[in-house]
């Protein structure tokens, strides 16, 4: 009847049920966190699209045995905009003088590069420096000993036995795209490989396409588009293995983390949001 009291027995099947009602509920929502948890795991997995095979570092199909590298470095033609250094010698210095730049600003151009093109010869748009007592000389298109061997010549008309030493001074290289430390990178020996510049831009990333690198490089004003794979052994042999001056380098991302990590990463958030609404529901109605 309404009013009275439960007897012991009726209060000890009560208590009981709602022990096994708790019991149940607490039960009900660790499944609901636990399958939660398994979404976030597998949703995890299935955004990392990136492969062991894509990430391997550089040559995965070098034969076993030994190959050469080009032993003989591009030949470099002198270009318009090209900064040179020229230094004349003679076994009559003192005659030599008037041929070279202070040796004060010679001498520090050898410790900072922007004291080297500072002190250097650019070369015009007509292909020409200014030299001091020979006037205007004609160098593009030539390569450095070969401008070097005509510049002697017209020396030995004022000078004994004259030794020119003649040096690209602005040979620079641009390293871009999926690089640790991408930037623009000068060069004093004009000898840099393209696993070299790679190296001085702190190397590749691992999201990094070694087999589509673009290489774009100027010859006469004209650009070339040049695809490098990386995992071959011809690139060692291939005519872009060594740098030239102005060459630009940008490493593609593989396809993972420009399409399929995005992708995955916008599906997952409208899943997890549902999940948890669904989850907030589901708790709220057992627990009323």
């Amino acid at each position: 009847m309404k009013g009275e009291a439960l007897s012991p027995r009726e209060c000890s099947g009560h208590h009981l049920f709602l022990s096994w009602e708790n019991g149940y509920l607490m039960l009900l929502e660790m499944r609901i966190f636990s399958s939660l948890f398994w979404v976030l795991i597998v949703l995890g997995l299935t955004s990392s699209c990136v492969s062991h095979k894509q990430l391997l570092n550089y040559q995965e199909n070098l034969p076993d045995t030994a190959f050469t590298v080009p032993k003989r470095l591009p030949n470099i033609r002198i270009q318009p905009n090209d900064v040179l250094g020229i230094k004349v010698f003679s076994t009559e210095m003192e005659l030599a003088a008037p041929f070279n730049v202070t040796s004060s600003q010679f001498s520090e151009s050898f410790i900072n590069i922007e004291s080297i093109q500072l002190s250097g010869y650019l070369v015009s748009q007509e292909g020409t420096i200014s030299f001091p007592v020979l006037g205007n000389l004609k160098l593009e298109g030539l390569s450095i000993s070969e401008a070097r061997d005509s510049i002697v010549e017209k020396l030995k008309q004022h000078l004994k036995d004259p030794i020119v030493n003649l040096r690209l001074l602005n040979f620079r290289v641009t390293v871009s795209g999926e690089v640790k430390n991408p930037g623009a990178f000068n060069v004093i020996n004009e000898r840099i490989s393209l696993l070299d510049a790679l190296a001085l831009a702190g190397d590749l990333t691992d999201y990094a396409d070694r087999k589509d690198v673009l290489l774009v490089r100027e010859v006469g004003g004209v650009q070339s588009l040049n695809r490098i794979n990386l995992q071959t052994a011809s690139f060692f042999q291939s005519e872009f293995y060594y740098l030239r001056q102005n060459d630009l380098i940008y490493v593609k991302p593989i396809k993972a983390k420009s399409g399929a990590v995005q992708d995955q990463t916008s599906k997952a958030v409208p899943i997890l949001t549902a999940a948890a609404t669904v989850a907030a529901v589901l708790i709220a109605l057992f627990t009323q």
